[in-house]
């Protein structure tokens, strides 16, 4: 649907006791958005509601050439060669030198966040391609044109679609946001249900599929038609049309592109529900209503993001530091970046170095093969011994696994005991382990022929290949929107005081270990041992400290731009101080909801 959206960035009602304090707005470092947003469309036939916003350069255009990749067509060849160094050969189900010490859930999770924060960055544009990389854009170009299509917040817009407000807006568009909401319980979302065949891989309930078009009311899927054929080409309606029945009602419909992020999704559906439940059955002084569980499963989700996620993948140190620092280099990036594009900017600017190599750091974590549950991993006397990326992504509303009845089946929902890091494993018996792999160099071997990308170039042509090889696809994107080196951004924070390790002036040092990799960065003519695309740095930088955590650069990419993201908003629950214990909701033992496993507890989509 191509819908232009008005903000939808209103204050929550806030129902509860005052416990929750609003503390937000620019004495707390969080000044209040404005400036120049615009409405845009969501992303494809999505159904959240955005605003657009900008991209821009932590650090600004440096102009000593050393500081960028050589600008030649020879450069782009060594890229490839050296996005090719960086896949694995063979793909093993079980391979311990890969394995990190975190939880596979922080890969997906990681997948989930960076969809609440971006959209269409990846696309084919006059700014950026992967297709013909040479020459880069001129920095000014890419940051006067280069548009994210969400206004990066955590506000969960693809689960609550956001307010179906503002000029354009139709009675189609209102009725296909309102079908995210159950159409009876009116407080509560809407849910799938898996059918058979089973097993579940547990004793609760079936009820733990996404919802889709297919099990909802006429109007919804009428409407939702009726919205997409007045926007999309005639193929594309059709291919639309045949494909609706099994499409997720869900605001970002990438949120389905495989069954971890689809399942994780699904419990932000449940914990609403659940918090419903929970307070219509307890004294809490909150009002059991929509809005009062969707500002608690905003604050625990928010809160979550830097004691799970960000002290998960950061080095927690450097997280703790950017937080009382009030990520003020983030802050003023976003004031350098407005001074210097005060006639084309739309505010809301998220740092390039960010978005196009250090938030790529999980592609390195996915795994080949997953422990998934009892029927497509241990005991190992189900369906299968492990369950393949490529499955994962087949059992999907996409991705064709559902046959005739378009709905997840019940052997195929997520043992989330597997993901998040409380069950233990046998690790001799060959099969994955329950961890992610390493942060590191090395991605594993299906991210080099990528299921459900290049299918519409020619069958086993250069060009599929380009576009099916992540590894080659990241490191052409950076040198195209013109990213320094490593280096360069290294040695600048250094400067700025962001960070206080010195560069790694030549990273072949890191990788005697691997002498193939280590001579080629050694001997390229685009010396990419001293001048080191970006994306690659940090991942090397995260190799040389064992793969467990980013390095100081990585780290203080991802924690600035996620804590100045919730600094941003005064609603945020670090703008709040909001931690679980001011929090109504209860686990069963009356103990807050302080970690990602009480989460899906409370959810119940994990016993």
């Amino acid at each position: 649907m191509a819908i232009l959206f008005q903000s939808h960035s209103g204050r929550e009602k806030e129902k509860g006791p005052s416990t929750l304090v609003e503390r937000g707005g620019p004495e707390r470092g969080g000044p209040e958005r404005g400036g120049l947003e615009r409405a845009g469309p969501p992303a494809g036939t999505d159904i959240a509601v955005d605003e657009q916003a900008d991209f821009g350069y932590f650090v600004p255009p440096l102009d000593a050439p050393e500081n960028y990749l050589p600008t030649s067509p020879a450069t782009i060849d060594e890229l490839d060669a050296l996005g090719n160094h960086m896949i694995d050969a063979v793909a093993n189900p079980e391979n311990p030198a890969t394995d990190s010490t975190l939880p596979p859930v922080l890969t997906y999770w990681g997948q989930f966040l960076d969809h609440e924060l971006t959209a269409r960055t990846d696309r084919e544009s006059e700014v950026t391609s992967v297709k013909d990389p040479h020459p880069p854009a001129v920095s000014s170009t890419v940051e006067s044109k280069l548009r994210n299509a969400r206004s990066p917040r955590f506000d969960l817009d693809s689960v609550y679609g956001g307010s179906p407000i503002g000029t354009g807006i139709t009675a189609d568009m209102v009725t296909v946001i309102s079908g995210l909401r159950h159409p009876t319980a009116v407080n509560k979302m809407r849910v799938g249900t898996a059918i058979d065949p089973g097993p579940l891989p547990d004793g609760l309930d079936e009820h733990r599929d996404l919802p889709r078009y297919v099990q909802v009311q006429a109007s919804v899927r009428d409407a939702a038609l009726r919205a997409a054929q007045a926007s999309l080409p005639a193929p594309e309606f059709a291919k639309f049309s045949a494909g609706l029945p099994q499409r997720a009602l869900i605001g970002d419909t990438r949120n389905d592109e495989n069954l971890v992020i689809a399942q994780f999704h699904l419990s932000f559906l449940r914990f609403h529900n659940k918090a419903i439940d929970f307070l219509t059955s307890h004294k809490t002084g909150w009002i059991a209503d929509f809005t009062s569980a969707q500002t608690l499963t905003r604050l625990h989700y928010q809160w979550l993001i830097v004691e799970g996620y960000l002290k998960g993948v950061c080095d927690p140190a450097v997280v703790d530091r950017v937080v009382q620092d009030r990520a003020s280099h983030f802050f003023k990036f976003r004031a350098e970046f407005d001074a210097r594009r005060q006639s084309s900017r739309l505010g809301n600017a998220l740092p390039l170095e960010f978005s196009v190599a250090g938030y790529r750091f999980g592609h390195s974590m996915v795994r080949a093969f997953y422990d998934y549950n009892k029927t497509f991993g241990r005991p190992g006397n189900g369906f299968l011994p492990n369950a393949s990326l490529e499955l994962l992504f087949q059992f999907t509303g996409g991705g064709g696994g559902f046959a005739a009845n378009k709905k997840l089946p019940k052997n195929w929902v997520m043992d989330w005991t597997r993901f998040v890091g409380v069950a233990p494993h046998d690790a001799t018996d060959g099969q994955p382990a329950r961890v992610a792999r390493k942060i590191d160099t090395a991605l594993a071997p299906p991210l080099k022929t990528m299921v459900k990308e290049g299918n519409d170039e020619v069958a086993g042509s250069p060009l599929q290949e380009l576009f099916k090889n992540l590894a080659r696809r990241n490191l052409r994107r950076g040198y195209n929107l013109r990213l320094p080196t490593g280096q360069a951004l290294h040695s600048l924070l250094k400067q700025n005081g962001a960070v206080q390790t010195g560069a790694i002036t030549d990273v072949s040092t890191i990788f005697n270990s691997k002498p193939t990799l280590r001579d080629f960065l050694k001997n390229s003519n685009s010396k990419f041992f001293e001048r080191t695309p970006l994306w690659f740095y940090i991942l090397a930088e995260a190799e040389k400290a064992g793969g467990n955590s980013l390095g100081e650069v990585g780290s203080f990419l991802v924690a600035s731009t996620f804590v100045g993201v919730l600094l941003a908003d005064p609603d945020s629950a670090l703008s709040r101080d909001f931690d679980p214990t001011l929090s109504p909701l209860r686990m069963g033992d009356n103990t807050p909801i302080d970690s990602l496993a009480k989460w899906m507890r409370f959810a119940s989509v994990m016993e």
